[in-house]
């Protein structure tokens, strides 16, 4: 039974400390180490398990790459410390926290109380589902919440966090348990431990966390989703949420220098740049069609087949050009062809006709030609891994 006395729990800001090794097996990623002691808290409840050294008295450094339960999800207190060398049964060693990692994983965990007591107190939802990655830390909560909603919760939080509150980690007798309000995503054999924040929240937790809301430094909500009535945030805390804070204020004066205006003024610059972009576009597609329409003018097909090969259009210039040469010219049916942007060695094709169902054509066209494509029987388009040569002739061969 979880006893909540290692060492991680009742110092959570140690960052280094002596212990023994019990324990060392080969294991598939390298040594699997025990110790009769350590600071070292091993990946649960959602947060990653610690990183660094373990020092023998020689001056060798084993690196400790990941550390778990013993027995996963049981808490009988064993912890699995995986290192890159192997260390004698009985040596005294120095551990070594990479204390960067710990902290903004406390900080972490500290901000997603922090949220996930907040949401609840507004809206009643729970947190069911909770993870700590490299990059940023997600939530799940069964029910929705929009946009204006997430930003209230962030600036609630953030007010949690300038109060200063203490965080308490408390081992409450099963009577004191009956007797406290606290969210529990599942239920718990033995030694519940709930983690206090007064005023913001109380949660059965296994975690490590800072000792105020004041150490979480700043929590910023990076992303709201939302699938079946349950709501994703995707936020940051601390030294990760200022480093992104900066990168995104970088970005911002970049972009606002680029501009040549000032930050507060880069959306509605953005959005006059997107609008004459589109106004560009238009003009162009149109400058597109005259042309392709000047084309058309000068076509004398000898037949019912015309075979256009142009480059530079896109299929929906290709869809133009077919349907002007079947509306202005005797042709009934006409290919359309232009080599891909991007990919010479394939080219971009349309077909069209004025009664006729290219399907069968299409189909064998692209068995030849090394081709994809399809569409409805009066209009197909695809591409063809071949050249306008080869392709011209064999549309003449099947259509002519």
């Amino acid at each position: 039974m979880e006893t909540f006395d290692e060492l991680y729990y009742r110092e959570p800001y140690a960052r280094e400390f002596d212990a023994r090794v019990t324990s060392c097996t080969a294991a598939d990623e390298g040594f699997a180490i025990e110790l009769d002691q350590t600071a070292f808290y091993p990946t649960g409840g959602g947060q990653p398990g610690d990183r660094g050294t373990l020092t023998v008295g020689s001056g060798e450094d084993a690196l400790v790459v990941s550390v778990r339960e013993a027995i996963p999800g049981k808490g009988t207190g064993e912890v699995i410390h995986l290192v890159d060398a192997t260390l004698p049964v009985g040596a005294s060693v120095h551990g070594s926290l990479d204390w960067t990692w710990r902290r903004d994983n406390m900080e972490a965990h500290t901000g997603e109380h922090i949220i996930s007591g907040i949401v609840h107190a507004l809206f009643g939802y729970n947190n069911v589902g909770f993870h700590m990655g490299e990059r940023c830390i997600e939530v799940d909560f069964d029910g929705v919440l929009t946009p204006e909603d997430v930003l209230d919760v962030e600036r609630r939080a953030n007010a949690a966090v300038r109060e200063d509150v203490r965080v308490e980690a408390l081992l409450p007798s099963p009577d004191e348990l009956a007797s406290l309000d606290y969210r529990s995503k599942k239920d718990h054999e033995g030694q519940i431990r709930v983690v206090r924040i007064a005023g913001v929240d109380s949660c059965a937790c296994c975690g490590t966390h800072v000792s105020s809301t004041g150490q979480v430094g700043l929590i910023k909500i990076l992303r709201l989703t939302t699938k079946k009535k349950r709501t994703r945030l995707e936020l940051l805390c601390g030294r990760r949420a200022l480093e992104a804070c900066e990168k995104a204020m970088q970005s911002l004066r970049e972009t606002s220098n680029f501009l040549t205006v000032g930050d507060e003024e880069v959306p509605e610059a953005v959005r006059r740049l997107s609008a004459e972009k589109d106004e560009l576009k238009h003009q162009l597609k149109q400058a597109g069609h005259a042309q392709i329409e000047q084309f058309v003018a000068t076509l004398a097909p000898k037949d019912s087949l015309a075979v256009c090969c142009l480059p530079g259009l896109d299929v929906e210039d290709l869809r133009y050009l077919c349907e002007c040469v079947l509306e202005r010219t005797p042709a009934t049916v006409c290919a359309g062809i232009s080599p891909v942007e991007g990919d010479d060695s394939r080219l971009a094709y349309v077909m069209a006709s004025s009664g006729a169902d290219l399907r069968a054509a299409c189909k064998e066209l692209n068995a030849r030609l090394g081709g994809r494509g399809g569409g409805k029987p009066q209009m197909v388009q695809g591409s063809w891994a071949t050249t306008l040569e080869v392709a011209e002739s064999a549309i003449r061969e099947i259509l002519g």
